[in-house]
């Protein structure tokens, strides 16, 4: 720059007074360095204006708020070197308020431009960049510790085919570190659409921002994203999403990492018509005690997936923790998901006639329904080229009546059949004198191998010695439980078979 002490706009008759018309004082001193570059300085006072920056190597900065809008609007190039066009621009400390009716930021044919420390308030787009049918018109902006409250949506990127052979109309652009919400039943809040809106992007990283949504009624998505490449969203907190917390449609090469999602309405993560994408290590969480008809993951007509959905913690969601539908290749481990009431589904393969190699691996699924960690997974037959191996439920939801927790199962009733199907831990709670002539109702030639604990609180439990498929150490025609005691078996083989038990045979 060339004014390292910078040049105030009130030299040039800004008044900032929030009466009179600042434009034309604030674009004077913008064409005074308009040669040379430099520093405009913006200070405390209320400053009616939109100016337009047309030039590079300009840093606005002050403490003043601006009531209008900051058009960056570069020379147009003929190539996509955004290194060849108009940039280096930073924009930094002052406060941007967009009276419900204005953008705060927009930008065209611009490259090199960092944004840091702005208030944007009461926006409609708090960084636009404008729809232009052009590779890559804008480039390279960092946007980072930034305050939005109450803008309609924060990082907006419009959208038009480009004409020049190229397919993205923005390049690199990093949104990291913000704080962005949106206040309900607050005087002036504002309706509150997407956090980040973007389609025609190529190269964004959304990372460390903290996403509010407010309840205006006007909700939609945190992060939406269409017609992508090469994008990263970590590490983000990502609250209460009327659709979904991430969206991502069309695109490749993503990767969703080590985001807070919480109280996602409908989905937690969506992705439709996606190739190469790691879905990593994030928790989705839902409100205790609120059954929300929602969905932890989904993914939908992305035939060449190619991907992981990996290391994820899912609490509570409504529906499904896992979703797929018409999707193939992808490998599904080490997620860890919990069921609220134990009526929905760790993971729902919905079309298993239009998926192909999904490989679901050392997942825990605790107090879901369902009895065997085979085909009982699905709510459909899983396609024959699935590989499911080393995954457990944990403990199935049928509660213990009055003793232990909802995680663990009991025979709670007199009936002689008794299903431990899927179990690990089968908990025998009841006061009356019950034989059990049947243990299981699974196929024991499609489960995977397992051991089954029955504990007995009581002394009123025996097992027939005399059920198929069934075989316990010792004679006679029956096993009799002893209070406080428990036997080990082993599923495994088309059959069931006792290793070992606390008390003698």
């Amino acid at each position: 720059m060339a004014d390292t002490a910078g040049v105030n706009v009130k030299a040039f008759g800004a008044k900032g007074d929030g009466i009179a018309d600042d434009t034309q004082a604030i674009q004077k001193a913008l064409n005074s360095i308009s040669q040379t570059g430099g520093t405009i300085v913006i200070p405390d006072g209320v400053y009616n204006a939109n100016i337009t920056v047309t030039t590079s190597n300009v840093y606005i900065t002050g403490t003043g708020t601006l009531n209008g809008s900051i058009n960056l609007y570069g020379t147009p190039t003929s190539n996509t070197d955004r290194f060849a066009g108009t940039g280096n621009v930073k924009i930094d400390g002052i406060t941007i308020q967009g009276g419900n009716t204005r953008n705060g930021i927009n930008c065209r044919w611009y490259y090199g431009v960092l944004i840091t420390s702005v208030r944007f308030i009461n926006c409609l787009k708090a960084i636009y960049f404008e729809k232009v049918n052009k590779t890559q018109h804008c480039s390279r902006y960092t946007i980072t510790g930034n305050q939005l409250v109450d803008c309609n949506y924060g990082l907006y990127v419009d959208y038009a085919q480009p004409d020049d052979g190229g397919t993205h109309v923005v390049g690199d652009v990093n949104f990291s570190n913000n704080m962005y919400e949106s206040r309900t039943n607050v005087p002036g809040a504002f309706s509150n659409v997407c956090h980040i809106w973007a389609k025609g992007i190529d190269g964004l990283v959304c990372k460390g921002n903290t996403f509010f949504f407010g309840h205006t009624g006007f909700e939609k998505t945190n992060v939406y994203i269409e017609d992508f490449n090469w994008v990263i969203i970590e590490g983000n907190h990502l609250f209460e999403a009327a659709e979904s917390a991430v969206m991502a449609v069309d695109g490749f090469n993503l990767v969703i990492a080590n985001n807070n999602i919480a109280w996602a309405k409908k989905y937690g993560i969506y992705l439709s018509g996606v190739v190469g994408v790691i879905v990593g290590g994030n928790n989705l969480t839902w409100k205790s005690g609120e059954d929300i008809p929602s969905t932890g993951i989904c993914i939908e007509n992305s035939p060449y997936f190619i991907g992981n959905i990996s290391n994820n913690n899912l609490f509570f969601p409504g529906v499904y923790a896992i979703q797929i539908k018409d999707s193939s290749f992808i490998n599904i481990t080490g997620n860890n998901a919990r069921s609220q009431y134990g009526k929905n589904q760790p993971l729902f393969i919905q079309t298993p006639s239009t998926c192909a190699s999904i490989s679901v691996t050392s997942n825990q699924f605790t107090n879901y329904p369902g009895s065997s960690l085979s085909e009982d997974y699905y709510s459909v037959n899983p396609v024959s080229t699935n590989y499911i191996s080393g995954n457990a439920q944990g403990f199935p939801a049928v509660p213990v009546k009055g003793v232990l927790s909802e995680e663990y199962a009991a025979f709670t009733n007199n009936a002689v059949a008794v299903d431990i199907s899927g179990l690990t831990l089968a908990v025998f709670a009841y006061s009356k004198s019950t034989v059990v002539t049947q243990l299981t109702k699974e196929n024991l030639s499609k489960s995977l191998p397992r051991t089954v604990v029955i504990y007995s609180y009581t002394n009123n439990l025996k097992i027939s010695r005399q059920i198929p498929n069934v075989k316990l150490k010792g004679s006679g025609s029956y096993v009799s439980f002893p209070a406080d005691s428990s036997m080990t078996l082993l599923v495994y083989g088309s059959q069931i078979m006792e290793i070992s038990r606390n008390f003698s045979v």
